[in-house]
């Protein structure tokens, strides 16, 4: 019964909280629009399809052959962290024709396209079932996916995206293993809905720091090419960045 009460808490403070992470991200990404030049939606669409695609054929991989089992459930807590968020970092790992701040913002705005059709899919469901607050309340939590990937993106701008990947991958598990193990153990989800709890309160704190990293990386940039050329010196960078080209291209 304590199990069961923490994980409806963890929920109400989820999105609770996912109202503050879903404000707080549609800032920063209308302030990122003003410091990096964007590159064209249907690279954007296309490489959130192809995140989407990619951790749906791997989840399903994984949990198919245990179906409607508890296990199934337990395998899908364990690995829907490291697919998800591995999954939508592929344009930061696979674009070749950017500069980093142009991967970057094109990994962040695909995770946006990533979260939003992973609600629309809940959202059916949902509906289907008669749950529809359950399908309106996930639109609002769809904004964790972009704070998840912000998070990797800040280690990955300060040169480790390994760390930022593990980092993005626990707090996307911890979001995600309370409810998923209800069913499977009402004591063990309970203990996880505390981990959740510490995980989506350390998300939403961190959220600015990630997006301001980012924001700053950029600033100091465009201030070193300025101070380059004034002084007649040479500033290497890819030439996709001034024209515009050479961003509309995903596998």
């Amino acid at each position: 019964m304590i199990g069961e009460l923490l994980v409806v808490v963890y929920i109400l403070l989820a999105v609770v909280l996912g109202i503050g992470v879903f404000t707080k991200t549609l800032s920063w990404l209308a302030e990122t629009d003003r410091v990096v030049f964007p590159p064209s939606r249907v690279s954007i669409l296309g490489w959130g399809l192809v995140a989407f695609v990619s951790a749906l054929f791997l989840e399903f991989s994984i949990i198919y052959p245990f179906w409607g089992s508890s296990a199934m459930l337990l395998l899908l807590a364990i690995a829907v962290g490291p697919i998800e968020e591995g999954s939508k970092l592929l344009p930061y790992l696979l674009i070749k024709n950017g500069d980093e701040m142009s991967r970057w913002y094109i990994t962040l705005r695909a995770s946006l396209v990533f979260g939003l059709m992973e609600a629309a899919l809940y959202f059916l469901v949902l509906l289907s079932r008669g749950n529809l607050i359950g399908g309106l309340l996930r639109a609002i939590v769809a904004m964790y996916h972009v704070a998840w990937t912000a998070i990797a993106l800040e280690d990955a701008l300060k040169g480790s995206l390994l760390r930022g990947y593990l980092r993005a991958s626990l707090l996307h598990g911890l979001y995600d293993a309370p409810v998923l193990l209800l069913y499977f153990s009402g004591s063990f989800a309970g203990l996880l809905a505390l981990g959740g709890m510490w995980a989506v309160v350390y998300l939403y704190r961190s959220l600015d720091e990630a997006f301001g990293f980012a924001v700053r990386y950029r600033t100091k940039l465009l201030e070193r090419r300025t101070n380059a050329e004034g002084v007649g010196g040479s500033w290497e960078s890819n030439e996709g960045e001034k024209t515009g080209e050479g961003f509309s291209s995903w596998p």
